[in-house]
């Protein structure tokens, strides 16, 4: 998936390659930036302006919505059965990496 968005500060459009796993309703990301202490650029730049995505050579303007606790042990199962990787940087960190649902608008 490529997400683009505008940043929030600079106003640039920007645009950033991320894994995904597909949901009944969207599509699923990590904001885990490796595993860093902190969260990348898009996550802020998601909760300011418009956001877009291609999947399949296909473009579209979504919706984000923040996963909520109570939903996140299952959607973290789904991300990492795709890209074991999540795992490595979920205990890189000890800050809570968000889940985003991205839903087509």
């Amino acid at each position: 998936m490529l997400l683009e968005t505008k940043g929030k500060t600079s106003n640039k459009v920007r645009k950033v390659p991320l894994t995904y796993a597909k949901i009944n309703n969207g599509f699923l990301v990590a904001a885990s930036y490796g595993g860093r202490d902190y969260s990348p650029s898009w996550y802020y730049n998601i909760q300011a302006n418009e956001t877009f995505v291609t999947v399949d050579n296909e473009r579209f303007k979504v919706n984000t919505l923040i996963v909520e606790e109570s939903e996140e042990d299952f959607l973290w199962n789904k991300l990492i059965l795709i890209y074991p990787t999540f795992q490595i940087y979920r205990d890189r960190t000890n800050r809570k990496i968000p889940l985003i649902k991205l839903i087509k608008a």
